[in-house]
């Protein structure tokens, strides 16, 4: 009786999604991550209202339980309401209240790197490695003045990256500021959580050791296909070293404490070999031998600001819509080979999750005002593409901790980048502005996949489902991700 006079009208980030072969519509939500299955006249009738301004109860008497259920669950919401300024208004407030908890601290032990792959955005290398103690011991003291000048934030996670260049160049910075850190968060009651992104050829027996005694649990190591793609992608700088096979094999001797994140940076050529690649896996006994440890991460290798690159190198690039169909063949792949090597081990088969549009979050680096990535030399950065670069740097450990320096970053608002995007459906999932690094530098970035692939997708995972139930599971929402992060 209260609303039977408000004037309603539908969310702007609905996806209606008709499904004829079964009478039903599929209803997604992009801001808030919600799935519903309509009857077909509930499709028909949420498909009208879509074309009006707005509309009250009177004119859809014999919908009103699904109006009331469409407008509880924000489908359906008070025409009053400028929902793309409200969604503006949740994300800075969610982006608040992640901040306040939460440090994020990247540190560069080094920019050497013993690879020189083409793509790599860190173009020019200077011979910096953190050695300087002084440097090392100003790095807590940093954080702790952190913490000490926001005793009213509610803080709970010191969250540290390990980076390079190849980061495992130099374990002695680990070995040595790792204790700091975790005194840190002892003293603060802070948890610690530690990883470290490296290229696998020193995740080696006596290193993985040092790592796990230092509470770095979780490594991100990248495999460009298989043996001839990855070596060319990602070549050695030393010559006649073995590259491919010595990661798999320090993969293959992992303990169960350590997990990794198997990034695949994909080009034309790498997708080529992506079975070889699965195949080369299982025969390490690496995957899906030890899956309970390892995950995939397949990315689109795009190409970087001021990165030259070769005809050839430009032929193997994919554009972004290429990939998506590269990534769900690849998710089909790795079910595949699964449940064959399971069928052997008298294991439970797998299914496919679903694959949604997943709102995402903005890089924290950049975005919070205690995310900061540390060069060797003490610089202090907003973003890890520019670690190499000392001219990029905006602040120093040296200098007191000042929220104001950093305000150039901080005030990052995907919903400021300009009008399309503000007004696009599909900003609340969009990839391509979760990288602020990429997206300031673009007043129109490319738009995620997700933007022309998503009905069809979403419709095919639901047709799976009833038709072969046996090899999908149920949707579910995801947790926030973010997804711009570096080819590294």
């Amino acid at each position: 009786i209260k609303f039977r006079f408000m004037k309603y009208k539908v969310n702007p980030y609905n996806l209606l999604i008709p499904i004829w072969e079964q009478n039903e519509f599929l209803l997604y939500n992009t801001f808030n991550g919600g799935i519903e299955i309509l009857d077909l006249d509930s499709g028909l009738f949420l498909s009208e209202v879509t074309t009006l301004d707005n509309f009250t109860l009177p004119d859809y008497n014999t919908h009103e339980p699904l109006i009331d259920e469409l407008y509880e669950k924000e489908y359906l919401i008070d025409s009053s309401i400028n929902f793309i300024a409200e969604a503006e208004r949740r994300y800075l407030n969610e982006i608040t209240n992640k901040a306040q908890k939460n440090i994020f601290l990247t540190i560069g032990t080094t920019i050497l790197c013993n690879m020189g792959c083409p793509y790599c955005f860190e173009f020019v290398k200077p011979n910096n490695t953190l050695k300087d103690e002084r440097i090392i011991k100003q790095v807590g003291k940093y954080i702790e003045s952190i913490i000490l000048k926001n005793p009213q934030n509610p803080w709970e996670n010191l969250n540290v990256t390990w980076y390079g260049g190849e980061p495992l160049m130099n374990v002695k910075a680990i070995k040595l500021l790792s204790p700091i850190l975790k005194k840190i968060c002892l003293k603060f009651n802070l948890k610690y959580n530690a990883s470290i992104i490296t290229n696998g050829i020193y995740l080696t027996p006596e290193n993985v050791k040092l790592l796990l005694e230092n509470d770095v649990f979780d490594a991100q190591v990248t495999l460009d296909g298989s043996r001839e793609t990855h070596n060319r992608n990602r070549p050695l700088k030393a010559k006649n070293q073995k590259n491919y096979e010595k990661i798999l094999e320090n993969l293959s001797i992992l303990p169960k404490e350590m997990g990794v994140n198997l990034r695949v940076n994909i080009d034309r050529n790498v997708a080529n070999s992506l079975n070889e690649l699965l195949d080369d896996l299982q025969e390490y006994e690496i995957w899906p031998h030890r899956y309970k440890n390892f995950q995939f991460s397949p990315a689109w290798l795009r190409t970087y600001d001021g990165e030259e690159i070769s005809e050839e190198e430009k032929e193997s690039r994919l554009i972004v819509d290429e990939f998506f169909e590269i990534y769900q063949n690849f998710r089909l792949k790795q079910i595949t080979a699964f449940n064959k090597w399971a069928k052997d081990k008298n294991i439970k088969n797998a299914k496919l999750g679903w694959d949604l549009p997943s709102y995402q979050t903005d890089c924290p680096t950049w975005a919070s005002p205690y995310g900061i990535v540390v060069d060797p030399n003490g610089l202090i950065h907003k973003c890890w593409e520019t670690i190499h670069d000392e001219k990029q740097a905006c602040s120093n450990v040296f200098d007191e901790y000042e929220p104001e320096s950093f305000k150039e970053y901080t005030s990052y608002n995907r919903y400021q980048i300009n009008p399309v995007c503000r007004n696009c459906k599909f900003l609340p999932v969009c990839d391509q502005v979760s990288c602020s690094h990429h997206a300031v530098n673009h007043k129109v970035p490319q738009c995620t996949y997700w933007k022309s692939k998503s009905e069809d997708f979403i419709k095919n995972q639901y047709v799976r489902m009833i038709e072969y139930p046996e090899t999908i599971n149920t949707p579910a929402n995801v947790a926030a991700v973010n997804t711009g992060h570096s080819n590294k």
